[in-house]
């Protein structure tokens, strides 16, 4: 008789990367979890403060090459007027999230209505946004917006449920070696190469936490509600909202006039505070 029936069946060898992968995501899973300043939201989150920062500084480059910048006169100091505002008025309510931030503001000459603020602070304003939004409280609006982005980390959640995705269909680089692909997904995620990334509940909490931000920098935050008419004039979000990324402009507003009473103790509170110098680089 053959000593084959009496051999003790030997481990499966085959699944144990699977189940390395699945243990190692589990694990990151675990310190991935974190919570948006203001809305309290639970985020999962794989990429670390640091990294994402790192990734916001490359992407920047990426994002501005051969862009036409405007560096002088009005339009470019009044961004960076209120770009210094927002900076520190962010330092005030969220110190924990912008830790590490360089504050940048470029302004970009070109007539699309965009703006967009990368990890770590390094934003952007269209000429074309200028022109839309007339007043400093306007433009404090939209900043703040995006200001709320990095903040609330949207880019690198989103790159995070992707990274996730990754591993689980064994598609991730064995190498490690991904920071070109994230470098350019971090770009795109945060609108800098002018795509819409951002779903209707990121909007959403951009614009809480980014008409915070405007009131607590001294700026009217009833703005709010004359810009988003003004966009949606311009034809801002006129496209249906269940195939949009953004919030109707009715749902918007609503939302918006919901949160004044906040913003509004907020800028009393404040009042118009003198212009202080942010940490810009």
């Amino acid at each position: 008789m053959s000593n084959d029936a009496n051999r003790r069946p030997e481990p499966c060898r085959v699944a144990m990367p699977l189940l390395a992968v699945w243990l190692g995501l589990a694990l990151s899973a675990l310190s991935a979890c974190g919570t948006v300043p203001e809305t309290g939201r639970s985020q999962f989150n794989l990429l670390s403060s640091e990294t994402e920062i790192e990734l916001g500084r490359e992407a920047y480059g990426e994002a501005l090459a051969g862009a036409k910048l405007v560096t002088a006169g009005p339009d470019f100091e009044r961004v960076q007027s209120v770009g210094r505002r927002i900076a520190l008025a962010s330092e005030r309510r969220y110190p924990d999230a912008v830790a590490g931030f360089g504050w940048q503001f470029v302004v970009v000459d070109t007539a699309e209505v965009n703006a967009w603020m990368l990890p770590g602070g390094k934003s952007a304003v269209n000429i074309g946004l200028l022109r839309l939004a007339t007043t400093d409280d306007e433009l404090a609006i939209v900043m703040g917006h995006e200001a709320a982005h990095a903040i609330a980390r949207h880019g690198a959640e989103r790159i995070s449920r992707s990274m996730a995705t990754q591993v689980v269909f064994g598609v991730a680089s064995a190498s490690g070696e991904l920071s070109p692909v994230i470098v350019d997904a971090t770009a795109t995620a945060y609108g800098a190469l002018g795509e819409t990334a951002f779903s209707r509940s990121e909007e959403s909490e951009a614009d809480h936490i980014g008409l915070m931000i405007a009131a607590d920098a001294g700026y009217n935050p009833r703005a709010a509600l004359s810009f988003w008419q003004k966009m949606a004039a311009n034809g801002g979000s006129g496209t249906p909202e269940f195939l949009s990324t953004h919030p109707s402009d009715a749902r918007r507003a609503a939302r918006l006039e919901a949160l004044l009473p906040q913003a509004e103790a907020i800028y009393q509170q404040r009042g118009a505070p003198s212009v202080g110098q942010g940490r810009t680089r």
